[in-house]
């Protein structure tokens, strides 16, 4: 095993040793269902109590095509190979396209709901995607190729995504999470709570991926580079390299069952 599929393992076996201490007799004596939403999407999860300084946190949400935002001014080459000719104007739609799981462990410094929340996200390395359309007729027969694979549009439009695999590795993604916030997701001495959390995820440098076809007809996700995209990733490189951190910002609404 890689050092780097070592890496949440040790994650979780430090955080199982930090919450073992303090669990005592209380530990699971009461469970909460939560509803929410945020910058990671729309979700629902369980907590427990782990004593009386520490909860667990385990659910699921996602954000695929939760929110479309238009993107202006954006233009490409009008025929494809050759940056230095006349340029078009194209509309382009930008969504978030996170989907994963989480397992979050609050912890209480004092009685009240502040808390400190470490823990991670896993699930598809996809966090956005994007859909380029009214591209020019060439843009459907040529396009960019990649190791036998050739990306190009079909009636004008082409999508593709930004993935971001944390300390995982392509496919997977593991991102370690760090926050604060302010509510308990499980009381025992009231049936509903809310919960309000800010924090970020390590994502890593997210990189851009989009479907290609070989001549014998398979497809396949290949990465566009920057020897692939060429003055196109002058302008996506300004927003990726402040990417690697993706903020999370959440509200949730928690309901004990007993």
């Amino acid at each position: 095993m890689s050092a780097t599929h070592k890496l949440p393992i040790l994650f979780f076996l430090a955080v199982a040793l930090l919450t073992a201490q303090p669990a005592g007799a209380q530990a699971f004596d009461h469970m909460s269902i939560g509803l929410g939403g945020g910058t990671d999407g729309v979700g629902a999860e369980f907590a427990w109590p782990l004593g009386s300084h520490v909860q667990l946190r385990a659910g699921y949400g996602m954000a695929t095509g939760l929110v479309s935002i238009p993107v202006q001014g954006f233009s490409v080459p009008e025929h494809p190979g050759f940056p230095e000719g006349s340029q078009v104007s194209v509309p382009v739609k930008v969504k978030l396209g996170s989907a994963d799981g989480r397992l979050l462990f609050n912890i209480h410094p004092g009685h009240s709901g502040f808390h400190f929340t470490v823990g991670a996200y896993m699930g598809s390395a996809r966090c956005i995607r994007g859909v380029i359309s009214g591209l020019p007729d060439d843009y459907n027969t040529a396009g960019f190729d990649v190791d036998g694979y050739l990306v190009k549009a079909t009636n004008g439009q082409l999508e593709a995504t930004l993935e971001a695999a944390g300390i995982g590795s392509r496919g997977f993604a593991f991102k370690p999470y760090v926050g604060i916030g302010f509510g308990r997701a499980v009381r025992a001495d009231k049936r509903v709570t809310f919960s309000f959390d800010l924090g970020a995820q390590y994502q890593g440098k997210p990189t851009l991926w989009a479907e290609g076809k070989s001549i014998t007809g398979r497809t396949k996700k290949v990465q566009l580079d920057d020897d692939v995209l060429g003055s196109f990733a002058d302008k996506l490189n300004p927003y990726t390299k402040y990417m690697a951190f993706w903020p999370t910002l959440n509200l949730h609404l928690h309901i004990r069952l007993f």
